[in-house]
């Protein structure tokens, strides 16, 4: 009886060990979508799908503005991102990029009128960039700073609806607008081969 008891516990201890190696890594944003919209949500990890997390639940489960308490609610908020990034080249100095502030506004409105509750918001969904000196071995001799900047939002007007007390249904129309700037220094034959040339020849 005292050898399966000890049996059974190294057997637990094994699955639970190998049941952490099977954790996936956990990464805060990939710059194009944030790890969580509004500062409920975000002070929880991104987790938004089941409770009453303010007009962030435009962005995150517009099924959620049903169990909001208030009649109409107004939300503003600025969120921001702060990138340190440094690119590095065999044989020379290392370049450090400039662009380490970048805004994230975010507007939400939000009313209810009977079983519906509807409303409007403007979300900045993700975005980022660097900013390199003109001196940089990224600008290869141009003299001209190098710069990417890629910005991405949304204005969504969201409907949700009450079914019954426990049953909430919700959907949204979505505009999303993306932009990028991108400052280059390239080398002829790198240019060619953005543009699909190798060889003289159109890939």
């Amino acid at each position: 009886m005292k050898f399966a008891h000890k049996s059974a516990v190294s057997v637990f201890s094994l699955l639970l060990l190998c049941s952490l190696t099977l954790v996936p890594a956990a990464h805060a944003t990939n710059g194009m979508n944030m790890e969580g919209y509004g500062p409920i949500a975000t002070g929880m990890g991104g987790a938004s799908m089941a409770y009453d997390n303010g007009t962030a639940a435009m962005m995150n489960n517009p099924a959620t503005l049903s169990l909001m308490e208030s009649k109409a609610r107004l939300d503003l908020a600025i969120g921001f991102l702060g990138p340190d990034v440094t690119s590095s080249m065999t044989g020379m100095p290392d370049a450090k990029s400039s662009g380490d502030l970048y805004m994230m506004p975010a507007f939400g409105y939000a009313r209810k009128g009977g079983q519906f509750t509807y409303g409007l918001g403007v979300f900045a969904q993700g975005g980022m960039g660097t900013e390199y000196d003109a001196n940089s071995f990224l600008a290869v001799g141009s003299g001209e700073k190098v710069r990417s900047e890629v910005s991405m939002g949304r204005v969504i007007i969201p409907v949700s609806y009450d079914v019954n007390d426990k049953w909430k249904v919700g959907a949204s129309l979505d505009f999303v607008w993306e932009s990028m700037d991108l400052k280059m220094a390239l080398s002829q034959q790198q240019f060619f081969n953005m543009a699909g040339h190798e060889s003289g020849k159109v890939q």
